[in-house]
């Protein structure tokens, strides 16, 4: 999704995730971070899905003043056959991507992931918007 939106994604090393991030968007005013979680625990259908959200990646995600988000791909669970399809056009992967920003979220609380908030291509211009918006002047919006 970040080639087909015209963005560099770059990969935390898995012995270098200190700040619990798993990779990097340049959005090109600024870098937003994400953190990303594979399941076939949920159903692609649904409202929402829940993810527990341990007390140090809060605590870590507070600090940053950048937007931080987290990014659950689902695998339905009761589908695991058709989870990758094999066609001479291409291999075709049955999962859906969804997300929510997470470093603003409540002490205490997991991660409500709203299945209102499909990761496309074009989630990178929203993320963008809050981005820009760590930048207004205090009581301006950008």
């Amino acid at each position: 999704m970040c080639s087909q939106a015209g963005i560099a994604f770059s990969e935390t090393s898995p012995d270098e995730d200190h700040h619990a991030v798993d990779g990097a968007l340049n959005l090109g005013t600024a870098t937003v971070t994400v953190q990303v979680k594979c399941s076939g625990q949920f159903k692609i259908s649904g409202r929402s899905a829940t993810w527990p959200a341990e007390v140090e990646w809060r605590d870590k995600w507070s600090r940053s003043k950048l937007p931080i988000y987290f990014v659950l791909v689902i695998l339905d669970v009761d589908d695991q056959a058709s989870w990758l399809m094999h066609a001479d056009d291409g291999t075709m992967h049955r999962a859906a991507a969804f997300w929510v920003r997470v470093d603003k979220l409540p002490a205490g609380s997991n991660i409500n992931v709203p299945k209102g908030q499909r990761l496309t291509a074009g989630t990178m211009t929203q993320w963008a918007a809050d981005v820009d918006a760590c930048f207004a002047p205090l009581g301006q919006a950008s």
